[in-house]
């Protein structure tokens, strides 16, 4: 079954209620919790404060660490985390970038004080997509990397990305040894004479073009000659779209253009955020419209008719170019729509799911042998040429298969099933988190039930997922499905239920 390009995965997100008051008054108990993929933070060992942060203004995942600037992150925490990851990688070169948020200058700066005082010498790329730092990180064979990146987050977040020696984002493993060393306080410290070297890199760009975006047809997307608008949202694109997109042989039509702390609205590449890229495509004549987040990891798809698609339909209409060369293997999370299940059974391809998150989402794409990793958030990556979620080759990808098959963009995402999915979000205190999943699991007997990460339950036709945010205090709560009558009536009565037992009434 297939619709129109506009209904491909239709996602509804629920707001929660009163979510400013019931976050005024969280704090964590003074020890560190497990919730799903995150660790709450505490101050390290050596602290003789009994400071802790509060859930939203602070996190640590396995390979990033992320919060509100000046109520969480903050420089100090920032230069311990580095001195942590300086200690990790055992004072080999460091690659350092940051993207164009106000903070980010100020916190790349502590961050390269840290690892220059454990002995790392730092290769400083300064403004760069995130995606290219890592290649950069192999190009250089460097012990590993940090980017300095808010990413998809709002202006007033920031956060540090810890990339490992071979361009991917540190894995669970790693990031817990880093974390362990961070806690236990004793960091390497060089002496005067044995303190690393900063080093500015440049020149890079067209080698990372080439050594990605150049394994894949760019003749045929030359010959194509398309016209190509990107909103670049006043990020780090800003630095390489022209070269990109010129590399391509492709008429650039940018917008958001200018880097610089001041984004023309939230940095998430979702449907919503789409609405000013939507309208220039209705008003010019442009082949597709790619719309990415501050450090390029993500990407959203706009069809020349001026229609934003879902950010779940991005990795998808990828995957069904990708598993049309032959049947593969593609691993993904638990939340990602089930169009890509349904892309693979007709390429002969086969999904692996795996926890949220892209450290989880690649690490397994490397022990499986897969071709493709990705997420619904909009973040693929071609494994034999990167370990990244890299946009610029997402888009040069997306652009291989309009240019090969002659299709508009609409034709292709007119291909991909059509489901609904709802999201909705209930705050939850980390001490009811486990109470709450333990309850949630009883609730959908005779379903295909999944706890790797949260609760995640399937029948033919739809299925369920709740699990703890990464960034928030809060219970997600997604149901997709075939049928959307059922999908309305599953996802209100979860939401009911879920609800009920986080206010214990259960």
């Amino acid at each position: 079954m297939t619709r129109s390009s506009r209904e491909c995965c239709r996602t509804d997100t629920v707001g929660r209620a009163g979510e400013r008051e019931r976050r005024a008054g969280g704090r964590l108990r003074p020890a560190l919790a497990a919730c799903s993929l995150v660790v709450w933070a505490r101050a390290p060992a050596r602290a003789r404060s009994r400071r802790f942060w509060s859930v939203k203004q602070f996190k640590i995942g396995n390979s990033w660490i992320r919060g509100v600037v000046g109520n969480g992150l903050t420089a100090e925490l920032v230069t311990d985390f580095a001195c942590a990851y300086g200690t990790y990688v055992g004072g080999r070169e460091v690659v350092l970038v940051r993207d164009t948020r106000a903070s980010s200058p100020m916190f790349g700066a502590a961050a390269l004080a840290g690892l220059l005082s454990t002995g790392c010498s730092v290769a400083d790329a300064g403004v760069c997509p995130t995606p290219v730092a890592q290649y950069l990180v192999r190009r250089r064979r460097a012990g590993g990397g940090i980017a300095v990146t808010g990413s998809h987050n709002a202006a007033g977040w920031n956060a540090l990305k810890f990339i490992d020696e071979d361009g991917a984002l540190l894995n669970s493993i790693r990031g817990e040894e880093v974390l362990d060393l961070y806690h236990l306080g004793e960091y390497t410290k060089a002496s005067w004479d044995r303190l690393g070297k900063r080093e500015e890199a440049t020149g890079f760009v067209g080698s990372y073009l080439a050594a990605t975006a150049g394994t894949l047809n760019v003749e045929s997307i030359r010959a194509a000659k398309l016209r190509v608008a990107v909103d670049t949202v006043n990020g780090t694109a800003g630095a390489v779209i022209r070269e990109f997109l010129g590399f391509l042989g492709c008429e650039p039509i940018l917008i958001n253009e200018e880097m610089g702390p001041d984004f023309a609205h939230d940095p998430a590449p979702s449907a919503r955020n789409m609405r000013q890229l939507e309208s220039l495509l209705r008003h010019i004549e442009a082949d597709v419209g790619f719309a990415v987040n501050t450090d390029v990891d993500r990407v959203g798809i706009v069809t020349e008719k001026g229609v934003a698609l879902s950010e779940e339909c991005t990795f998808p209409l990828v995957a069904d170019h990708v598993f049309a060369r032959g049947s593969a293997v593609a691993v993904t999370n638990l939340s990602t729509s089930m169009m890509i299940d349904r892309v693979a059974e007709r390429r002969g391809g086969r999904i692996i799911r795996t926890k949220i998150g892209e450290g989880y989402v690649i690490f397994r794409a490397v022990n499986e042998d897969a071709v493709l990793a990705g997420e619904g958030s909009g973040g693929v990556a071609l494994m034999p040429v990167s370990r990244a979620f890299d946009g610029f080759l997402t888009m040069a990808l997306v652009l291989e298969a309009m240019a090969e098959g002659g299709h508009r963009i609409s034709e292709l995402a007119g291909r991909l099933p059509a489901f609904l999915m709802k999201k909705g979000e209930i705050p939850c205190s980390p001490d009811r988190v486990y109470h709450v999943l333990e309850e949630f699991r009883g609730f959908h007997r005779g379903g295909q039930v999944d706890l790797s990460d949260g609760v995640r339950a399937a029948w033919p036709g739809h299925w369920i997922h709740v699990r703890a945010s990464n960034t928030e205090p809060i219970l997600r709560v997604i149901v997709e499905g075939e049928d959307p009558e059922r999908v309305e009536r599953v996802f209100a009565d979860t939401l009911f239920r879920v609800n009920t037992v986080v206010h214990g009434k259960s």
